[in-house]
């Protein structure tokens, strides 16, 4: 006979194993979506059946379709953030800004779809707000960049001309997706090399110098 004081024999899931949400699906799928395709080609009832839930169920979470991409859109710089971040690997500043090059065209590549529709949408309402949250994550990139490049109390100048250089470079990959007029090799020699003029010419760092802690998290 059993123990009447033992807990009972059946396991429960552990709270990581719980199935996702409704809203989660709705926030996966259209994720999915939209980093493929843009978000002018797709439509909610395509998201609810891709995630499996009522359509209504979508508009009851994020109000909107413009809502829901919006919350995609943050969820999606959210990760890119954390995945560029831990890209900065290497010895030499030159090392670790090209390592982050890479990862970022990986991670664009990945959101091909979105990023072009961000690129050619004239959609003012949804731009700004889009807009903002990537933004955002360029200003991540930049701060960790003036880290590394030795700018330890970088000039409203340095920033301003690193986040212009960050504008180079994304149209770059712009070009890179929309049509091929340039290759991927091409975007990150470009790019480097107009940091390296930048460098000596601008901002009066060298890209040579060892960075101790690459990988040091931004405070």
């Amino acid at each position: 006979m059993s123990d009447p004081a033992s807990p009972p024999a059946r396991r429960t899931k552990d709270a990581s194993e719980k199935a996702p949400s409704g809203k989660q699906r709705i926030l996966e799928a259209a994720e999915r979506l939209f980093a493929n395709r843009g978000f002018l080609n797709v439509a909610a009832a395509e998201i609810a059946r891709e995630a499996g839930v009522a359509h209504g169920l979508l508009f009851h979470h994020f109000g909107s379709m413009e809502d829901l991409y919006a919350e995609v859109s943050k969820v999606a710089a959210q990760r890119m953030d954390q995945l560029q971040l831990a890209s900065f690997r290497g010895k030499t500043a030159r090392e670790q800004v090209a390592s982050f090059l890479r990862a970022h065209l990986r991670a664009v590549k990945q959101r091909e779809g979105d990023a072009l529709f961000r690129a050619r949408s004239h959609n003012v309402a949804i731009n700004t707000r889009i807009a903002e949250i990537w933004e955002a994550s360029r200003l991540e990139a930049i701060q960790r960049l003036c880290l590394v490049l030795g700018l330890d109390a970088p000039s409203r100048a340095a920033r301003a001309c690193l986040r212009a250089w960050i504008g180079f470079h994304d149209q770059l990959v712009l070009a890179w997706l929309a049509d091929r007029s340039v290759s991927e090799r091409e975007v990150l020699a470009w790019s480097l090399r107009q940091l390296e003029h930048l460098a000596k010419e601008v901002l009066n760092v060298d890209l040579g110098r060892v960075v101790a802690a690459p990988n040091a998290e931004v405070r």
